[in-house]
């Protein structure tokens, strides 16, 4: 039996939102890791949620790059760093 299919809109109960927040910003952050490992691809990825201000960046090749981006954004409450050797930790 396959999963049920949802309709894509947005999430009125706020509880049930950031829920779905986390755990699809966990899942696209796999799918690039994967994408990256897989094919050689450069891969870059930002997720910001302006609802409490967090933001993570994937980067799968320079590390310095990042941390130039992040250093220019005061304005950032919360900010991850994930790269390709931290694949484990969210799959």
């Amino acid at each position: 039996m396959g999963r049920k299919k949802i309709e894509m809109k947005r999430v009125d109960n706020e509880k049930i939102r950031r829920v779905t927040f986390k755990k699809r910003r966990i899942g696209v952050l796999k799918k690039a890791m994967e994408l990256s490992l897989l094919t050689g691809a450069s891969v870059m990825i930002k997720i910001y949620n302006e609802e409490d201000d967090s933001l993570i960046e994937y980067y799968s090749n320079n590390d310095t790059d990042f941390d130039m981006i992040v250093a220019n954004k005061a304005q950032i409450s919360d900010c991850s760093k994930f790269y390709n050797k931290h694949y484990n930790l969210v799959a």
